[in-house]
């Protein structure tokens, strides 16, 4: 059956015509929440469209986008595909070097840029953008600069009043499900980003098809914060709030995620692992803090709830549990979620990488329902989830989204099929070829299948395969040693390695913080990786988390990095996945050091 909706801009305007004066975003500036209404928002990403026209943008153009995310991303994202154009997002931590390439690779006539950090960026390669106009939101600090190629977001506005309402409105219903609406570069953990090409028509199935999954509800609340040029938050912040009406509200910066999670207090919330398990180190760094009492309370309640998730569904002990919970619900519980601002929540996702089951253990118990999800940008997103309202099966990322099939190849690989696969990569043929066979997505995933529940195990080629021949999925062990409060992030080695190893990086805060309370000097983050407390600090976390895992998986030594993982250094990607090769080849010295001698850990 074809969706009622063309495109996801026809989609958008019947959004704007039905909602008209209900807030659609929300952003803060000045201390102040201000709103734009659909209304408005309509308004807005026309305004670009005609614009864009003006400057010779033709259907099927690029325009890439680069910054934080704020309103004018999402009226550049909207207005570009209502002129019949592509997106391309860049990552707003990006160098200069991909910024060029990505605008470079995508043939990009107009480039968006936030303000003045990200203009000095587009500076240094001015001359290698020929032909490719840029436009800056923010004038802050750059009044008085000027260049023939550069306009100023509202200048640029005013530009497109000359386009006519009618030609506007041709080349927006010249736009088809079939067309392009999107080029997603992705972030990958090796090499160049390859550009993911995405219809308008797989966008409009898997929206469905979340929507489906996760309910509906107009009076939803969204948290928008996690890069806009990745597929995560383009599900929830446009797909999701353009299909359900839902008010999308920006964080300030990353910095005060916290603060404005308990000022929004949102009903849907998606994270990656890394921000989940922060908000697990917080709280718990924070009891040890307290006293006496209030810890007590704290670990009985968590107890409470642990029992209660880990008993089997429908049986007698988990009705006993329900009973002893809900006064800890009541007296405790209730509150820390009210603190963290998830009083509201009733969906929340943890996707983009793996995560321990602990951590999904952790929330449920006090009381967030916390679902895994599974999906690749070559999906549209969306491949599998846990349903909400069921109990979450823990180390599954839940049954096929509607409308998605998944197989099992015979090496273990995910297949996958359905109307969000990829239209394919941009100018590569043949990889495209080589990913998608006979209608199915090869994700360069390993897992299995279980009564239509699917476990993901690990990324094909990150299989460790021991010199004694066991299969090994690094991501199981190192989402353990991450779920320490202690411990940011940890790389498993042991590739036709005799014994497993552990490259761990601390968590700054966390361990800085038990050096202050335990008299432990430093100076620098390398000098306090260096402390031989804190390395004895690590080996009873690393230690803890060998007790939870077979002896074949369990690491028998470990070093600390001594320096912080940045996506801008290629250690990790804009989502925080380590880039395991790159951060291999940096730290080989170290690697070679844990195979040289004997095999106990603290050596």
């Amino acid at each position: 059956m074809e969706h009622p909706a063309s495109s996801l801009p026809d989609l958008f305007f019947r959004q704007v015509e039905r909602l008209g004066g209900r807030p659609a975003l929300r952003y803060k500036d000045y201390g102040i929440w201000n709103r734009v209404s659909w209304e408005q928002y309509g308004q807005r990403v026309r305004e670009v469209a005609a614009a864009l026209r003006a400057h010779g943008v033709q259907p099927g153009d690029r325009v890439a986008i680069l910054g934080d995310n704020r309103p004018e991303w999402l009226f550049c994202h909207l207005g570009t595909m209502a002129a019949g154009a592509v997106t391309c997002g860049i990552y707003s931590t990006s160098a200069p070097e991909e910024i060029a390439y990505i605008v470079g690779h995508s043939e990009s006539k107009i480039l968006f840029i936030e303000n003045q950090e990200q203009l000095d960026k587009v500076m240094e390669l001015i001359d290698e953008l020929s032909g490719v106009e840029v436009v800056i939101w923010n004038r802050q600090g750059l009044w008085d600069f000027s260049h023939p190629r550069m306009h100023f977001f509202d200048d640029f506005i005013q530009q497109g009043c000359a386009c006519s309402p009618q030609a506007l409105s041709e080349g927006a219903a010249q736009v088809k499900s079939e067309d392009t609406a999107m080029i997603i570069y992705t972030s990958g953990t090796t090499g160049r980003p390859k550009g993911a090409m995405l219809s308008h028509r797989n966008i409009l199935r898997t929206t469905d098809s979340m929507v489906e999954a996760i309910g509906q509800r107009e009076q939803d609340e969204l948290l928008s914060y996690l890069p806009l040029a990745h597929i995560y938050e383009n599900l929830f912040s446009v797909f999701y709030a353009i299909s359900t009406g839902a008010v999308v509200n920006f964080v300030e910066r990353v910095e005060t995620l916290g603060i404005n999670l308990r000022e929004v207090s949102p009903t849907v919330f998606a994270g990656v692992p890394r921000v989940w398990e922060k908000f697990v180190s917080q709280v718990e760094i924070n009891m040890s803090d307290s006293t006496m009492l209030k810890r007590l309370c704290y670990r009985s309640a968590i107890s409470v709830g642990l029992r209660r998730i880990r008993s089997a569904e429908g049986s007698t002990k988990r009705l006993l549990w329900n009973l002893i919970y809900w006064p800890f619900h009541g007296l405790v519980l209730y509150h820390l979620r009210r603190q963290l601002g998830f009083e509201r929540l009733r969906h929340a996702v943890c996707g983009a990488a793996p995560a321990s089951p602990e951590l999904f253990e952790w929330f449920n118990a006090i009381g967030v329902p916390l679902r895994e999800g599974y999906g690749q940008t070559e999906s549209t997103g969306v491949i599998a989830m846990q349903r909400p309202g069921r109990w979450p099966r823990l180390g599954y990322v839940g049954e096929a989204a509607p409308g998605v099939q998944i197989k099992i190849a015979e090496d273990g690989e995910i297949l996958v099929k359905g109307e969000g696969v990829f239209q394919g990569y941009y100018k590569a043929p043949e990889l495209s070829a080589e990913t998608v066979r006979h209608g199915w997505l090869y994700t360069g995933d390993v897992g299995l299948l279980d009564h239509g529940c699917l476990k993901i195990m690990d990324r094909k080629k990150d299989i460790i395969i021991t010199r004694g021949g066991k299969n090994i999925t690094p991501a199981f062990i190192e989402n353990k040693l991450k779920f320490s409060p202690y411990i940011q992030d940890a790389v498993v080695i042991g590739d036709r390695r005799k014994y497993l190893t552990a490259l761990i990086l601390i968590d700054e805060e966390n361990v800085t913080k038990y050096a202050q309370d335990h008299g432990i000097s430093f100076t620098t983050f390398a000098d306090l990786t260096q402390r031989p407390e804190i390395e004895r600090l690590i080996f009873k976390e690393v230690d803890k988390a060998n007790k939870t895992v077979a002896r074949v998986e369990s690491i028998k030594k470990f070093r600390l990095i001594p320096r912080r993982f940045y996506a801008e250094e290629g250690d990790v990607t804009p989502t925080q996945k380590v880039k395991r090769r790159a951060v291999e080849q940096t730290y080989a010295s170290l690697i070679e050091s844990m195979y040289s001698g004997s095999s106990d850990i603290w050596t």
